[in-house]
């Protein structure tokens, strides 16, 4: 698969992010993936007549990206279109899927996805400064991410592109909710988890909670779980953690209790 040393260009960006923000005022009411891989081809064209020779609307290897992922792996004539169109015939959901393989494989290469609205970066609205997760902080997200994790007590080996893999497919997880307190605009600690149905009421598991080392000790993780706590009075919350007193301990001392008659298990 060819990889793409950079990115794709700020035109490229805008006209892809105006497209999935209002496919219909670009495509038609009722457009699909055929409609949207006709004004891409069009675009590209009309292009060319202005003597722009070197146009590439779509990054470097995406085509055999779709071919690696939706294919046998043998060679791949069709363009981006068709392949999608053999794995899923409904045009609209088709053109669905073109926005996640997209966004995958420019976060998969270090590039920050095309949002889905106008309000996909974070918004801080809480005194506080702690805001909603959107999709254009996953890349910042990964980085503190990485810095955390590879460190103190857990010693992981994340690379970006790991980590913002990792959050990117968590992020599409339904029932997905997450926050962050950003300084500067950066991202320095979040919660991220996802609710689920259970017979009595709604639970939502912390899957990941995290402080970068820098600021600990400061009440961040604290103000994280407060926020969680106001935005999902009626939930029970529970998660998984390892033993210890930076993490147990912490938990404990924030209102968790060990649950009795419970224990993880791995398969070897």
């Amino acid at each position: 698969m060819v990889v793409p040393e950079t990115d794709i260009t700020p035109e490229e960006r805008q006209l892809l992010t105006n497209l999935r923000r209002n496919p219909e005022g670009y495509l038609g009411r009722y457009a699909g993936l055929r409609e949207l891989a006709q004004y891409l081809q069009g675009y590209e064209t009309a292009l060319r007549r202005y003597s722009i020779h070197d146009v590439r609307v779509l990054p470097e290897g995406f085509t055999e990206y779709l071919c690696m992922m939706l294919t046998d792996g043998t060679e791949f004539s069709e363009e981006w279109s068709e392949i999608l169109l053999q794995h899923e015939p409904d045009c609209q959901q088709a053109m669905r899927l073109f926005w996640d393989f997209l966004n995958d494989f420019l976060c998969l290469n270090g590039h920050e996805p095309i949002p889905y609205t106008v309000h996909d970066s974070h918004a801080v609205t809480r005194p506080d400064g702690i805001g909603t997760i959107r999709e254009t902080d996953l890349p910042k997200l990964a980085e503190s991410y990485m810095r955390t994790f590879n460190g103190a007590p857990w010693w992981d080996r994340w690379t970006k592109r790991a980590a913002l893999q990792r959050l990117t497919d968590f992020y599409r997880t339904p029932g997905f909710f997450g926050i962050g307190l950003f300084q500067d605009g950066d991202p320095v600690g979040a919660l991220l988890g996802r609710s689920e149905h259970y017979f009595d009421r709604r639970a939502f598991q912390i899957v990941e909670l995290w402080v970068e080392t820098a600021v600990q000790r400061q009440g961040i993780g604290q103000a994280l779980l407060a926020a969680l706590r106001e935005e999902k009075p009626e939930e029970r919350i529970y998660l998984i953690t390892m033993p210890g007193e930076s993490t147990e301990g912490f938990y404990e001392k924030n209102g968790f209790i060990v649950q009795d008659g419970l224990c993880v298990m791995q398969m070897t």
